[in-house]
Protein backbone atom coordinates (compact mmCIF):
# COMPACT_ATOMS: atom_id res chain seq x y z
CA UNK A 1 0.00 0.00 0.00
CA UNK A 2 2.95 2.13 0.76
CA UNK A 3 4.28 2.06 -2.78
CA UNK A 4 0.88 2.77 -3.93
CA UNK A 5 0.63 6.03 -2.49
CA UNK A 6 3.95 7.32 -3.03
CA UNK A 7 2.61 6.24 -6.98
CA UNK A 8 -0.31 8.92 -6.37
CA UNK A 9 1.34 11.40 -4.75
CA UNK A 10 4.20 11.62 -7.83
CA UNK A 11 0.76 11.62 -10.28
CA UNK A 12 -0.58 14.47 -8.35
CA UNK A 13 2.61 16.50 -8.69
CA UNK A 14 3.41 15.82 -11.91
CA UNK A 15 0.27 18.38 -12.48
CA UNK A 16 1.55 20.66 -9.85
CA UNK A 17 4.74 23.58 -10.21
CA UNK A 18 6.31 21.29 -7.45
CA UNK A 19 10.02 21.42 -8.90
CA UNK A 20 12.40 22.97 -10.04
CA UNK A 21 13.93 22.35 -13.22
CA UNK A 22 17.34 21.00 -12.64
CA UNK A 23 19.96 18.45 -13.82
CA UNK A 24 18.54 14.50 -14.40
CA UNK A 25 21.27 13.67 -11.70
CA UNK A 26 20.37 16.42 -8.85
CA UNK A 27 17.36 16.49 -6.49
CA UNK A 28 14.02 17.49 -7.74
CA UNK A 29 13.69 20.18 -5.21
CA UNK A 30 16.15 21.35 -2.25
CA UNK A 31 14.96 19.65 0.71
CA UNK A 32 12.25 17.60 2.19
CA UNK A 33 10.66 18.97 5.52
CA UNK A 34 8.82 15.61 7.46
CA UNK A 35 5.75 16.26 10.01
CA UNK A 36 3.70 13.57 11.93
CA UNK A 37 2.91 10.87 13.87
CA UNK A 38 4.23 6.91 13.34
CA UNK A 39 3.79 6.84 9.78
CA UNK A 40 6.70 8.46 9.30
CA UNK A 41 8.62 8.70 12.61
CA UNK A 42 12.06 7.41 11.78
CA UNK A 43 14.23 7.61 14.89
CA UNK A 44 13.07 10.91 16.95
CA UNK A 45 10.84 8.61 19.59
CA UNK A 46 14.34 6.92 20.20
CA UNK A 47 15.60 9.73 22.53
CA UNK A 48 11.98 10.14 24.06
CA UNK A 49 10.74 8.32 27.57
CA UNK A 50 7.72 6.52 25.88
CA UNK A 51 6.78 3.06 25.26
CA UNK A 52 5.60 4.36 21.58
CA UNK A 53 9.53 3.32 20.16
CA UNK A 54 10.62 0.17 17.83
CA UNK A 55 14.22 0.03 18.20
CA UNK A 56 13.98 -3.36 18.76
CA UNK A 57 14.55 -6.18 16.44
CA UNK A 58 11.85 -7.13 14.20
CA UNK A 59 11.48 -3.66 13.20
CA UNK A 60 14.16 -2.86 10.48
CA UNK A 61 14.58 -6.41 9.07
CA UNK A 62 13.83 -4.81 5.47
CA UNK A 63 16.39 -1.65 6.73
CA UNK A 64 19.52 -3.42 6.62
CA UNK A 65 18.39 -5.53 9.09
CA UNK A 66 19.02 -2.35 11.36
CA UNK A 67 15.80 -1.57 13.81
CA UNK A 68 16.32 2.57 13.70
CA UNK A 69 13.11 3.85 15.00
CA UNK A 70 10.59 3.33 12.24
CA UNK A 71 7.77 1.74 12.69
CA UNK A 72 7.81 -0.99 9.71
CA UNK A 73 10.08 -3.49 8.74
CA UNK A 74 11.47 -1.28 6.24
CA UNK A 75 11.15 1.95 4.39
CA UNK A 76 8.15 4.61 5.86
CA UNK A 77 5.82 6.41 3.16
CA UNK A 78 8.20 9.84 3.68
CA UNK A 79 11.21 7.94 3.24
CA UNK A 80 10.44 6.81 -0.20
CA UNK A 81 9.27 9.94 -1.35
CA UNK A 82 12.75 11.52 -0.71
CA UNK A 83 14.00 8.44 -2.45
CA UNK A 84 11.94 9.58 -5.79
CA UNK A 85 12.75 12.98 -5.07
CA UNK A 86 16.56 12.16 -5.37
CA UNK A 87 17.41 13.43 -1.88
CA UNK A 88 19.36 11.45 1.28
CA UNK A 89 16.24 10.17 3.63
CA UNK A 90 15.85 13.31 6.08
CA UNK A 91 17.35 12.49 9.61
CA UNK A 92 15.38 12.21 12.87
CA UNK A 93 15.95 15.84 14.23
CA UNK A 94 16.15 14.25 17.61
CA UNK A 95 18.96 12.23 16.28
CA UNK A 96 21.19 15.12 15.51
CA UNK A 97 23.69 16.83 17.45
CA UNK A 98 24.23 20.43 17.95
CA UNK A 99 26.80 20.32 14.90
CA UNK A 100 24.99 18.37 12.54
CA UNK A 101 21.80 20.45 12.64
CA UNK A 102 24.01 23.33 10.99
CA UNK A 103 24.97 20.77 8.46
CA UNK A 104 21.91 19.40 7.17
CA UNK A 105 20.51 20.87 4.34
CA UNK A 106 18.11 18.76 2.23
CA UNK A 107 15.86 18.11 4.81
CA UNK A 108 14.99 16.64 8.37
CA UNK A 109 12.07 14.91 10.33
CA UNK A 110 10.31 15.79 12.81
CA UNK A 111 7.62 12.92 13.53
CA UNK A 112 6.85 11.42 16.11
CA UNK A 113 5.02 8.11 17.35
CA UNK A 114 1.95 8.35 19.04
CA UNK A 115 1.49 11.66 18.86
CA UNK A 116 -1.17 13.77 17.24
CA UNK A 117 -2.29 17.88 15.98
CA UNK A 118 -3.72 18.10 19.67
CA UNK A 119 -1.23 18.94 22.47
CA UNK A 120 -3.63 16.22 24.59
CA UNK A 121 -3.36 13.73 21.54
CA UNK A 122 -0.20 11.22 22.64
CA UNK A 123 0.87 8.01 24.70
CA UNK A 124 3.94 8.92 27.17
CA UNK A 125 6.49 11.63 25.99
CA UNK A 126 6.13 12.51 22.00
CA UNK A 127 6.31 15.73 19.78
CA UNK A 128 3.16 16.78 19.47
CA UNK A 129 2.72 18.77 16.00
CA UNK A 130 3.13 22.08 17.86
CA UNK A 131 6.84 20.71 19.43
CA UNK A 132 7.53 19.09 15.78
CA UNK A 133 6.94 23.37 14.50
CA UNK A 134 8.71 24.98 17.51
CA UNK A 135 11.71 22.67 16.69
CA UNK A 136 11.33 23.05 12.97
CA UNK A 137 11.38 27.19 13.75
CA UNK A 138 14.48 26.95 15.62
CA UNK A 139 16.20 25.20 12.51
CA UNK A 140 14.72 27.92 10.55
CA UNK A 141 16.34 30.99 13.10
CA UNK A 142 19.60 28.97 14.22
CA UNK A 143 20.66 26.16 11.46
CA UNK A 144 19.71 27.35 7.94
CA UNK A 145 21.14 31.03 8.36
CA UNK A 146 24.35 29.76 9.50
CA UNK A 147 24.78 27.92 6.17
CA UNK A 148 22.79 29.85 3.67
CA UNK A 149 24.49 33.46 5.03
CA UNK A 150 22.07 35.48 2.95
CA UNK A 151 18.55 35.88 4.11
CA UNK A 152 17.38 35.42 0.44
CA UNK A 153 19.00 32.47 -0.24
CA UNK A 154 17.31 30.88 2.77
CA UNK A 155 14.25 32.07 1.30
CA UNK A 156 14.38 30.31 -2.14
CA UNK A 157 15.50 27.23 -0.18
CA UNK A 158 12.62 26.94 1.84
CA UNK A 159 9.75 27.90 -0.94
CA UNK A 160 11.35 25.56 -2.92
CA UNK A 161 11.70 22.42 -0.57
CA UNK A 162 8.47 20.09 0.40
CA UNK A 163 6.72 20.15 3.39
CA UNK A 164 5.13 16.04 3.73
CA UNK A 165 2.87 16.59 6.69
CA UNK A 166 0.91 12.99 7.61
CA UNK A 167 -0.90 13.47 11.13
CA UNK A 168 -4.52 13.19 12.59
CA UNK A 169 -4.93 9.20 13.27
CA UNK A 170 -4.24 9.78 17.01
CA UNK A 171 -6.43 12.01 17.53
CA UNK A 172 -9.02 10.05 16.72
CA UNK A 173 -7.60 6.77 18.52
CA UNK A 174 -5.90 8.29 21.47
CA UNK A 175 -8.39 11.02 22.09
CA UNK A 176 -12.25 10.94 20.34
CA UNK A 177 -12.56 7.41 20.32
CA UNK A 178 -12.02 7.77 24.49
CA UNK A 179 -14.39 10.41 24.84
CA UNK A 180 -17.09 11.34 21.82
CA UNK A 181 -18.01 14.54 23.23
CA UNK A 182 -18.66 16.21 19.85
CA UNK A 183 -20.39 14.79 16.63
CA UNK A 184 -17.91 13.55 13.92
CA UNK A 185 -18.29 16.07 11.76
CA UNK A 186 -17.94 19.09 14.51
CA UNK A 187 -14.41 17.01 15.59
CA UNK A 188 -13.50 17.08 12.20
CA UNK A 189 -13.84 20.60 11.92
CA UNK A 190 -12.02 21.37 15.14
CA UNK A 191 -9.03 18.98 13.88
CA UNK A 192 -8.84 20.26 10.52
CA UNK A 193 -9.17 23.72 12.01
CA UNK A 194 -6.41 23.47 14.58
CA UNK A 195 -4.31 21.74 11.90
CA UNK A 196 -4.96 24.64 9.27
CA UNK A 197 -3.37 26.87 12.09
CA UNK A 198 -0.46 25.02 12.45
CA UNK A 199 0.34 25.10 8.38
CA UNK A 200 0.30 28.79 8.38
CA UNK A 201 2.88 29.35 11.02
CA UNK A 202 4.81 26.87 8.62
CA UNK A 203 3.61 29.12 5.99
CA UNK A 204 5.15 32.40 7.80
CA UNK A 205 8.30 30.34 8.23
CA UNK A 206 8.43 30.30 4.30
CA UNK A 207 7.14 26.86 3.16
CA UNK A 208 5.24 26.86 0.36
CA UNK A 209 4.61 23.68 -1.02
CA UNK A 210 2.85 21.45 0.69
CA UNK A 211 1.81 17.35 0.73
CA UNK A 212 -1.17 16.83 3.48
CA UNK A 213 -2.49 12.85 4.02
CA UNK A 214 -5.67 12.74 5.22
CA UNK A 215 -6.24 9.59 8.14
CA UNK A 216 -6.62 6.09 6.89
CA UNK A 217 -9.52 3.65 7.84
CA UNK A 218 -8.89 3.40 11.12
CA UNK A 219 -11.67 0.83 11.46
CA UNK A 220 -9.45 -1.54 9.33
CA UNK A 221 -6.40 -0.96 11.15
CA UNK A 222 -4.58 -4.11 12.73
CA UNK A 223 -8.00 -5.94 12.37
CA UNK A 224 -9.15 -9.10 10.09
CA UNK A 225 -12.88 -7.35 9.68
CA UNK A 226 -13.35 -3.73 9.18
CA UNK A 227 -15.20 -1.84 11.75
CA UNK A 228 -17.42 0.57 9.29
CA UNK A 229 -19.10 2.17 12.57
CA UNK A 230 -15.33 3.52 13.20
CA UNK A 231 -14.52 4.37 9.50
CA UNK A 232 -17.54 6.48 9.37
CA UNK A 233 -17.03 8.65 12.15
CA UNK A 234 -13.40 9.35 10.63
CA UNK A 235 -14.36 9.63 7.12
CA UNK A 236 -15.32 13.34 7.16
CA UNK A 237 -12.23 14.42 8.27
CA UNK A 238 -10.93 13.15 4.65
CA UNK A 239 -13.48 14.74 3.33
CA UNK A 240 -13.49 18.28 4.62
CA UNK A 241 -9.55 18.34 4.44
CA UNK A 242 -9.49 18.15 0.94
CA UNK A 243 -11.66 21.35 0.68
CA UNK A 244 -9.95 23.01 3.54
CA UNK A 245 -6.42 22.76 1.63
CA UNK A 246 -7.56 23.94 -1.41
CA UNK A 247 -9.30 27.25 0.67
CA UNK A 248 -5.61 27.35 2.04
CA UNK A 249 -4.26 27.33 -1.34
CA UNK A 250 -6.40 30.41 -2.42
CA UNK A 251 -5.95 32.22 0.75
CA UNK A 252 -2.17 31.76 1.21
CA UNK A 253 -0.35 33.64 -1.77
CA UNK A 254 2.16 31.31 -3.50
CA UNK A 255 1.30 27.89 -1.69
CA UNK A 256 0.48 24.88 -3.54
CA UNK A 257 -1.01 21.95 -1.80
CA UNK A 258 -1.69 18.34 -2.46
CA UNK A 259 -3.75 16.55 -0.19
CA UNK A 260 -3.83 12.73 -0.15
CA UNK A 261 -7.20 11.15 0.56
CA UNK A 262 -5.86 7.97 2.39
CA UNK A 263 -8.94 7.10 3.75
CA UNK A 264 -10.52 6.71 -0.44
CA UNK A 265 -6.74 5.43 -1.05
CA UNK A 266 -7.32 2.74 1.13
CA UNK A 267 -11.05 1.28 0.22
CA UNK A 268 -9.89 1.61 -3.68
CA UNK A 269 -7.49 -1.58 -2.28
CA UNK A 270 -10.00 -3.36 0.11
CA UNK A 271 -12.24 -3.08 -2.64
CA UNK A 272 -9.91 -4.35 -5.49
CA UNK A 273 -6.83 -6.28 -3.83
CA UNK A 274 -6.08 -8.21 -6.44
CA UNK A 275 -5.27 -5.06 -8.54
CA UNK A 276 -2.64 -4.18 -6.40
CA UNK A 277 -0.90 -7.73 -5.52
CA UNK A 278 -3.62 -8.38 -2.54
Amino acid sequence: MTNFKVFLVFSFIANHAFFTKVDCEKSLVPALYVFGDSGFDNGNNNNLNTIAKVNTYPYGIDFNNQSTGRFTNGKTYADLIAIKLRLPLPPPYLGLSGSEGYQVTTGINYASGACGILNDSRVGECLSLDKQIEYFTSSVTNDLPKLFGRKDYMRQHLSKSIYLIGIGSNDYSLNYFKNESMKPEEFADYLIEQLSRKIKTLYDLGARKFIVGSVNQLGCSHRVFCNETMNQIVKPYSEKLQIKTQYLQKQLSGSIFISINSFNFFNEIKNAPKKYGE
